[in-house]
């Protein structure tokens, strides 16, 4: 009798993919920040210099800004196909290939040309025969007419141009003839095919999803009336937990760059007319409009602006979050630490509160009391969810990464008439702050948690820079943090993929059980580790990409 050994198949679709799509996307999200600060700078500028060599610097600058925006979809197409295959340049190539010609196929099979993108009052028909206004599914990409897809073109195409390039990329089968096209030289060629197939399905079934995900995005954008409490809160509050698992970015990278965080429409200035989608682009399309109608006397126009469109409903908590409530909770930790180790606390929580407030990346002082104080954490997120809710009941239209970012915005919220926001959003951060000083004091001294500094939760003395030495291809093995961390998860032969985002390294293992366990990683400097399926991923803040970096540079 002969014995057959099965092997599980894994769903597709788990942590491990997960936590490398985020990663992939991280690699965008990352230049926004850079983005909205010379966007802000060169609004300031034109402010300061209405005419001659002043404006058009500050346009300049503006326009740096918005060219990153306004190609996100580009961006995500290449960042995913060079993420998804070993070869970073043949899946991106492959990948802008696929982006392209999906882009214009889509267009091409609903009958739609670039006259009738100028006509407002243009009609297609669907595959079934529906009739769709041209001007409500689809623009111009690249000079040809496209459905209105947005960055989720660019993450499809990202797809279907890694998926072509990891099949076929050592293709041998063409006869002596055609040797030429062996190899991947053949990627182009499938990429084709697969855009053929790609761009029917989606001109097939996308104007259904684009019709919801507009009036999803429309509502978000306009609506402050229905939910206007309860939705932000429920997004906070569930940002904040699925944090732990790394998966958040899945919320807010579509509320944040997508047409779920809203549509707008550019009223003002070179780019009039131009669509904009997802919190940040929207409030800096729409406090630039303000603006601009405000200078050209228009105050209807402004007051009408003004008091339909409410932006950063779903940003601004993550603000107070970072300004107030993470910092009472840092301070409380440190008051409830034992005498004996404020010395090292007070150092250790100087420093990431700083980070934490003048960055936003609130991930460092998170994973302080994420693992060893659990219900706080939970609280945490019930508070952060709180302060979301704010946004529904008094004005709190203000948006950034992080403080930075916010001071180079003062003068565009100032000159939009946003003093009042301002005065609000200091209020909610010292209110915020208080409430999350005491509620942290309360829980860690009546639970006794082992938050750093107390039951032998004994924080590490800084012996090294924040930033790793760099390290040599030939160094000795255990002589760097990044070889001692290889050795953490299992040596060199254990490593399938290393990357990181913002605060992490993540890294795709054959075997998890040969990864340590958490108390090795401290002492390593990580602030918190996560392992699931064959997923790791281990809190450094933001020297993770340097160590990522050391990291490669051993295997």
């Amino acid at each position: 009798m002969s014995t057959k050994t099965e092997t599980k198949k894994k769903f597709p679709i788990n942590f491990e993919f997960l936590q490398k799509l985020g990663k992939a996307l991280m690699s965008v999200i990352a230049v926004m920040p850079a983005a909205g600060l010379v966007i802000s700078l060169g609004n300031v500028v034109m402010m300061i210099f209405t005419e001659g060599a002043g404006y058009q610097i500050g346009n300049v600058l503006a326009q740096l800004g918005w060219g990153i925006i306004t190609n996100l979809h580009i961006l995500f197409a290449c960042a995913i196909g060079g993420s998804w295959t070993k070869d970073r340049a043949g899946g991106s190539f492959a990948a802008l290939i696929c982006f392209i010609l999906i882009n214009i196929l889509t267009g091409a099979m609903l009958g739609v040309n670039n006259t009738m993108l100028t006509d407002p009052n243009a009609v297609t028909h669907t595959f079934f025969g529906q009739p769709i206004r041209v001007s409500d599914y689809f623009v111009s990409v690249l000079g040809n007419p496209a459905l209105n897809m947005g960055v989720f073109v660019g993450i499809i195409a990202g797809f279907v141009g890694a998926s072509a390039y990891n099949r076929y990329y050592n293709f041998r089968r063409l006869p002596p003839a055609l040797s030429f096209f062996n190899g991947k030289r053949f990627v182009p060629l499938v990429c084709m095919f697969y855009s053929v197939i790609t761009a029917f399905v989606l001109s097939a079934f996308w104007p259904l999803a684009q019709g919801m995900i507009n009036a999803f995005g429309i509502w978000i954008a306009t609506s402050s009336e229905t939910s206007a409490v309860l939705a932000p809160f429920i997004y906070g509050t569930l940002e904040r937990l699925l944090l732990p698992f790394g998966l958040h970015h899945m919320l807010t990278i579509p509320m944040n760059y997508t047409s779920f965080g809203g549509t707008y429409i550019i009223a003002t200035g070179p780019s009039a007319g131009q669509a904009v989608y997802g919190q940040d682009p929207l409030w800096l399309a729409w406090v630039t409009d303000l603006i601009n109608y405000k200078n050209a006397g228009d105050m209807a126009s402004y007051q009408n602006l003004l008091t339909s469109v409410t932006p950063a409903r779903f940003k601004v908590g993550q603000m107070i979050g970072s300004t107030g409530l993470l910092l009472g909770i840092g301070l409380a930790m440190y008051r409830c630490s034992e005498p004996q180790y404020r010395a090292r606390m007070r150092a250790m929580i100087l420093s990431i509160s700083a980070a934490v407030f003048l960055t936003g990346v609130t991930e460092p002082m998170e994973f302080l009391f994420m693992f060893c104080a659990i219900p706080l954490y939970i609280v945490y997120a019930i508070l952060q969810g709180c302060a979301f809710a704010l946004a529904g009941i008094i004005h709190l239209r203000l948006h950034s990464f992080g403080n930075l970012e916010l001071f180079s915005r003062i003068p565009l919220a100032l000159n939009a008439g946003l003093g009042g926001d301002l005065i609000n959003f200091v209020i909610c951060v010292v209110v915020f702050f208080i409430i999350g000083y005491f509620t942290a004091y309360f829980m860690i001294t009546k639970f006794n948690f082992a938050t750093p500094g107390r039951n032998g939760n004994i924080p590490e003395e800084e012996t090294e820079e924040d930033t790793p030495e760099p390290v040599k291809k030939d160094a000795p093995a255990g002589d760097s943090q990044a070889s001692r961390i290889i050795a953490l998860l299992g040596g060199k032969e254990n490593i399938i993929d290393v990357d990181a985002c913002m605060t992490r390294l993540r890294v795709t293992v054959k075997d998890p059980s040969l990864v340590k366990e958490l108390p090795e990683w401290k002492a390593e400097g990580a602030m918190g580790l996560i392992k699931k399926d064959n997923g790791i991923q281990a809190v450094y803040g933001p020297k993770a990409d340097v160590l990522k970096s050391d990291i490669q540079d051993l295997l």
